[in-house]
């Protein structure tokens, strides 16, 4: 992010301790500030987002740009080499790291189909579906039954937002005609709550309920993601990627990076979004404001993609003054966050469970719209929106 890149690896003084010290005399000079007025919310909320920030700039594109540059990283004391890995080691996460890259190594290579007539049905289906139906079951089940309806036609938005600015930004790629972007899907939900709210209420209970659900719905939609190669990393060391062979994954068929150690960018994603999830059923249960829960999953789940989208490999991904174009709808995703946590807004209500009938009839309904949407295709076909895969 330097207009004038340093023309030497300067590991010495102040970066012999930490990495990067104007962030974290920044970070700690914003908990100081807090402590001296005495504020809960700046220590607590505002310290850690600002935290959160600073690395996802540095992991997501500092670190890349240093190590493209001079080949290496610093190792200060305070780093996480110094730091963490011991700690992993220890508590046997390093092992578990490999496990995890081992098991989607398997799944990334796991791509079949099977035929009814000119429709072709794609294994990830599942993933799909349940990636659409548990979204559309946790919405209605946490905002009501009376809001059924609403979140229908936004989770239709969404579907049609996330096709049209996915054929906006990337368009016809040869096999790919059909490509959805995850965006482009917010922006439809968004959209819709906005005209919806003008012929009913609950809207902002129903878009904070799309909050709750949103991690868990891109944590098990990006194992649909690994099957099917889209959202795939650049090449990496062999110790920390994965290999692809399946010729019908996107790894394959449009970056051609086949038998090549990639960064498994979707598993960072899962990662980053149990741990979101659970922070946010968390404050759904202690009946946080509406604002607050919304504001946090913007924040954080743009934090999460602006790291992930660091380490992409996808070819038809523009970069816009030095950031991949994903990373700067992430910047404005956590921007977003930080201007919705700054307003009032009514406690989330809680959970009722009465609403349990309709929220399995939505789950169910939406199960088998987004399975076919995302996870079937016309292979024959060479109409727009018609093909999903090689």
């Amino acid at each position: 992010m330097n207009a004038f890149p340093p023309r030497k690896l300067v590991a010495d003084g102040i970066y012999s301790l930490v990495p990067h010290p104007i962030y974290f005399g920044f970070v700690l000079q914003c908990l100081g500030v807090s402590l001296y007025a005495g504020s809960a919310g700046g220590a607590f909320l505002t310290t850690p987002l600002v935290a959160v920030g600073a690395a996802a700039l540095a992991a997501g594109h500092e670190n890349i740009r240093l190590q493209e540059r001079f080949g290496r990283l610093p190792s200060p004391a305070l780093g996480s080499k110094r730091l963490l890995l011991p700690i992993l080691k220890v508590l046997g996460l390093a092992s578990l790291g490999q496990f995890l890259l081992r098991r989607v190594e398997v799944l990334a290579n796991s791509w079949k189909s099977c035929r009814l007539g000119p429709v072709r049905i794609m294994n990830h289906f599942w993933f799909s579906g349940l990636a659409g139906g548990l979204g559309a079951f946790l919405v209605v089940l946490v905002s009501g039954r009376e809001h059924v309806g609403t979140v229908s036609w936004m989770m239709l938005a969404g579907l049609v937002g996330a096709a049209l600015v996915g054929q906006a930004l990337v368009g016809k790629q040869g096999s790919l005609s059909r490509p959805f972007g995850y965006f482009g899907g917010v922006l439809g939900i968004i959209a819709a709550g906005w005209v919806l709210s003008f012929h009913t209420g609950g809207v902002l209970l129903v878009l904070t309920a799309f909050c709750l659900a949103g991690p868990w719905v891109q944590a098990i939609g990006r194992l649909r993601c690994i099957v099917q190669g889209c959202c795939h990393g650049m090449p990496a060391p062999r110790s920390r990627g994965i290999v692809v062979n399946n010729p019908h994954s996107r790894v394959l068929s449009l970056a051609g990076f086949g038998g090549i150690p990639i960064y498994p960018t979707q598993l960072y994603s899962i990662l980053g979004n149990l741990f979101l999830g659970l922070l946010l059923v968390r404050l759904w249960r202690a009946q946080a404001s509406m604002t607050l829960i919304s504001g946090l999953y913007l924040t954080l789940a743009g934090a999460v993609r602006f790291f992930e989208e660091g380490y992409r490999g996808e070819p038809m991904t523009r970069v816009v003054a030095g950031l991949r174009l994903y990373q700067w709808f992430a910047v404005g995703m956590y921007a977003a966050g930080m201007v919705a946590m700054m307003f009032d807004a009514p406690p989330v209500p809680p959970v009722d469970f009465a609403s349990l009938p309709a929220a399995f009839l939505a789950g169910g309904v939406f199960f088998l719209v987004c399975g076919l949407a995302l996870s079937a295709d016309f292979p024959e076909s060479r109409a727009r929106f018609s093909r999903l895969s090689g």
